[in-house]
């Protein structure tokens, strides 16, 4: 006779607590460590998910253009972890070339397959140039992991407990109003609590703008996750992560975030040769 499961945990939000709890920890000590450590996780991170959407756009597995961006993703990833910053993002480039021109060889959807290099090759490029090649980069590294992870628990609260009105019904039927502002609020109390952490005293309603814009990127990412699922007719990427569904459905607005806190770092550090 086989025990019996408490129905609490056969429930969603049970696996997704537990995957958490799980996965939370290893991200935290690769961001802290750093180097090959940290670069070996992106990379795995970032061959899933060129999987995960391969598979959604192409409707079948391993194709030819997972195999390009996946191939192409570890070279560029290996280069960027030592500090090869633009070969890498020229890679992710070339990448894009790659993939388009083999799935439209089977006529596969080109463009969507060329646009994974940008979407999922380069931020994860530009997350081992801020975790590596960023004053404070470690500190940035692990605040940028706190903020979405307070964003989505923000939106997860927000959603779930206040309800309300639907932002978009047509692209993500399960994103509210209420959600996001959640999501914005506990972002920008993550991004002050961190940033005093790092720079201690400072611009207060600076930390706090820099927090809730970090959240709203990762929200808008999570939405546009959803936007692309719901055009090719899948509810989860992979079922690889309990309770989150794939990889892509857990690091959606990691990727945005990413994008946005590393192209404003970049821009401040080229304004600042400029003015300097």
């Amino acid at each position: 006779m086989k025990p019996r499961i408490p129905a609490l945990l056969r429930t969603s939000l049970a696996q997704r607590i537990a995957s958490s709890l799980f996965l939370a920890p290893g991200a935290l000590a690769a961001a802290y460590a750093g180097g090959a450590v940290f670069a070996a996780v992106v990379a795995f991170a970032a061959i899933v998910m060129v999987f995960e959407w391969t598979r959604m756009i192409e409707k079948r597995e391993f194709s030819p253009a997972f195999y390009a961006l996946a191939a192409a993703g570890a070279g560029a990833l290996m280069l960027a972890a030592a500090g090869r910053f633009p070969i890498a993002f020229a890679i992710c480039g070339m990448a894009a070339l790659a993939a388009g021109a083999l799935a439209a060889r089977g006529e596969r959807r080109p463009l969507w397959a060329a646009f994974a290099a940008a979407y999922i090759l380069a931020p994860c490029a530009a997350l081992i140039w801020l975790r590596e090649a960023v004053e404070n980069g470690r500190a940035l590294t692990i605040m940028l992991l706190l903020i979405v992870w307070a964003a989505d628990t923000g939106g997860y609260i927000g959603g779930r407990l206040v309800g309300g009105p639907k932002m978009n019904p047509v692209l993500s039927p399960a994103k509210t109003w209420a959600g996001a502002v959640g999501g914005v609020i506990l972002g920008a109390l993550a991004g002050l609590a961190c940033a005093r952490w790092i720079y201690g005293e400072g611009p207060l309603a600076l930390y706090v703008l820099a927090g809730g814009c970090l959240g709203l990127a990762s929200i808008l990412g999570d939405m546009a996750e959803s936007a692309f699922k719901r055009a090719f007719g899948v509810k989860d990427t992979s079922g690889f992560i309990p309770g989150h569904g794939g990889f892509l459905d857990r690091l959606d607005g990691m990727i945005f975030a990413t994008t946005a806190m590393t192209l404003a770092l970049f821009l401040h550090m080229i304004a600042g040769r400029i003015n300097g």
